[in-house]
């Protein structure tokens, strides 16, 4: 009696079906191995993708010059940009977008520079230490909140665009700042959230302010677009941007340092379904893209950029200005002292 019981778990075994059905069916394994192609093919078409946005964030990063001075020593920018990029991806990276991929660049670098999670000198120029303050106007009570850290502000693109469009926002904030800036637009959109004051009995609503103490190296702007926006919605936002900004005008700034404005230095840029990066060198505005380099110009001609090849950008690294500055004075004067000692020499 066990035999056909035997006999019967084998014919109704996965194996011995997929066996028969192929006998039936002589098209069914080229099916499976068409879909095994198509999985296998669409894996590699999304690693290379991976590969190609990791390579321009880390171009990006390496045209910021106080990131690039802690790392020019050991390495060209060909060296860093491969050399990362595959150290990144034997990590897991679970995405929704390129910022996300910003993040996990910025988490992964302390591990990557010395192997040791406590050295974060590169990661630590990018961090924003936020400290949410909220004062009732009606009983004066002082609320603060747990101290956040950020790498600098996630904002939906047609924001910008939106708060420009909307006349009355626009008439009413006119009033409210002397000058309708970049950063003034940063600060109506960042000072939105409101709470109720916490002493029993009041409830008062309350807008939260942000506190920073300490200034980072490089701010970042990450902008979330649509993805389906028009040249003239792409024109309209973009226009917004500027290439420097105050932070003591975003947040309430209670340090020591004078230096408080931040120079836009490179961009993470979307054309098409291509990753681009932009950056300013020797007064010029460059594109890179896949091989390819291309001299834009100044900064409205990268807004025509934006507009005629319906370019979106999305990450934007501003670089404090007194970094920016101290670093092109070191490298003036050595240049200046070489040419010097070289005259000296050639008049021997």
């Amino acid at each position: 009696m066990e035999i056909p019981n035997l006999i019967l778990e084998m014919e109704s075994s996965p194996k011995v079906q997929e066996d028969t059905d192929q006998k039936i069916d002589p098209d069914l394994s080229v099916k499976h191995d068409d879909e095994a192609h198509e999985a296998k093919k669409t894996e590699e078409k999304q690693n290379a993708t991976r590969a190609s946005t990791l390579d321009t964030i880390l171009k990006s990063l390496w045209k910021i010059s106080f990131f690039r001075k802690e790392l020019i020593s050991s390495f060209t920018e060909d060296e860093l940009v491969s050399e990362l990029r595959d150290f990144i991806l034997t990590h897991p990276m679970e995405s929704n977008g390129v910022y996300d991929f910003l993040v996990t660049i910025l988490d992964l670098l302390p591990r990557w520079n010395t192997g040791y999670e406590h050295d974060k000198s590169l990661k630590s120029m990018f961090e924003v230490y936020e400290m949410p303050k909220k004062m009732c106007n009606r009983c004066k009570t002082d609320t603060e909140y747990p101290l956040e850290l950020a790498y600098g502000l996630l904002l939906i693109a047609n924001s910008l665009r939106e708060f420009k469009a909307n006349s009355f926002l626009s008439f009413y904030y006119h009033y409210a700042f002397e000058d309708l800036t970049f950063e003034n637009i940063l600060k109506v959109i960042r000072t939105t959230l409101m709470l109720p004051c916490d002493k029993e009995g009041c409830g008062k609503r309350n807008y939260v302010e942000r506190v920073i103490n300490t200034l980072p190296s490089v701010f970042t702007i990450a902008l979330e677009w649509e993805n389906n926006e028009t040249e003239e919605e792409i024109s309209a936002t973009t226009s917004v941007l500027a290439t420097e900004f105050d932070i003591s005008e975003i947040y309430k700034y209670e340090g020591d340092s004078i230096f408080t404005k931040y120079r836009l230095v490179s961009m993470v840029c979307l054309c098409g379904d291509q990753y681009n990066c932009m950056a300013y060198e020797n007064n010029r505005w460059i594109r890179y893209f896949a091989l390819n380099k291309e001299v834009i110009g100044d900064w409205n001609s990268v807004l025509s950029s934006f507009f005629k090849l319906k370019i979106r950008p999305e990450i934007l690294f501003f670089q404090n200005v007194s970094s920016y500055d101290c670093i092109l004075a070191c490298v003036f004067v050595f240049l200046v002292c070489s040419q010097f000692h070289q005259l000296q020499w050639l008049g021997r």
